[in-house]
């Protein structure tokens, strides 16, 4: 008698855990998918990023993942094929992937206490060149490829304004963003283009003597880089996911998690605060969105 209990209690552990099973594939195929844009190196910023992804995975209740690609093709790849539901982007794959995909701005970062941010064109200071001018026939490196924001196309529109044509420069970019500074700083071109705050981060303070930076000329500030959400997602839990890291402002565990991430702060956003982005878009790329 013994032993025929013994085999179905066998059974019976067996069949839960067959159960179980079949639970943790239906948990993982209904995970929240979060894709985060190279702005930085991959390792760090699956590091700096991990404490939101948990937080989120607590908060909702459901299993979070994170994805950092290598390089800015292969997110817009994977953004493309599907592959997340909340993204944190750059503004030019924002109103690209609003514009084709669908995707809707939910929030912005706050960095440095501005939930703006501008662009600027670099030189190192003991340079010779004084004036966008002085930039013709110099070599200049963008960060991030062509299709960085605050690192490329900004950048080039400053240029443009100033009546510096594309034909005027020669231009070379990096892999990320932060790279075409510490190119510069090595002298391996004439100028960068990045963001204006770049002189401020830890991760860069620690590579050079940001002192040894000059700032020639800055673009006026726009809407900081966003979130957004797949544009199909329940109204629900859209609403969950923007009540839950605004939440992150307002507590000392939530300041630590926005830290990490390299932000002061996490602020609502919609989809015209990108609209100034388009037109800078359409004068430098000649696309429109």
């Amino acid at each position: 008698m013994h032993l025929i209990y013994s085999k179905q209690l066998m059974a019976l552990l067996i069949s839960v855990s067959l159960l179980l099973s079949d639970v943790s594939v239906v948990l993982a195929d209904d995970a929240i998918r979060i894709g985060i844009f190279p702005r930085r190196s991959v390792a760090l910023t699956e590091k700096m990023f991990t404490p939101l992804s948990e937080y989120l995975e607590q908060q909702l209740g459901q299993k979070v993942s994170l994805d950092v690609p290598p390089d800015m093709p292969a997110f817009w790849s994977r953004l493309k094929e599907g592959k997340y539901d909340i993204v944190h982007l750059n503004q030019y794959h924002y109103v690209r992937a609003h514009a084709k995909l669908g995707w809707q701005a939910i929030l912005r970062n706050e960095e440095f206490g501005e939930d703006t941010i501008a662009a600027g064109i670099w030189v190192l200071k003991d340079s010779d060149i004084n004036n966008l001018t002085d930039l013709r026939g110099k070599l200049i490196i963008f960060g991030g490829g062509d299709h960085a924001m605050v690192a490329s196309i900004m950048p080039r529109d400053i240029l443009l304004k100033a009546g510096i044509k594309n034909d005027s420069y020669i231009g070379m970019s990096t892999l990320h963003p932060v790279k075409s500074i510490i190119s510069l700083y090595f002298n391996q071109g004439d100028a960068a283009g990045v963001g204006i705050t770049i002189d401020r981060l830890p991760a860069i303070k620690k590579k050079i003597d940001v002192d040894k930076l000059r700032l020639l000329a800055k673009s006026e500030p726009l809407a900081h880089l966003p979130w957004a959400i797949r544009g199909d997602m329940d109204t629900e839990k859209k609403d969950k996911i923007i009540r839950s890291l605004l939440l992150l402002n307002d507590s000392f565990a939530g300041k630590k998690v926005l830290t990490s991430a390299g932000l002061t702060g996490i602020r609502p956003a919609s989809d015209t605060d990108y609209d100034e982005h388009r037109v800078i878009i359409k004068r430098v790329l000649s696309e429109e969105y």
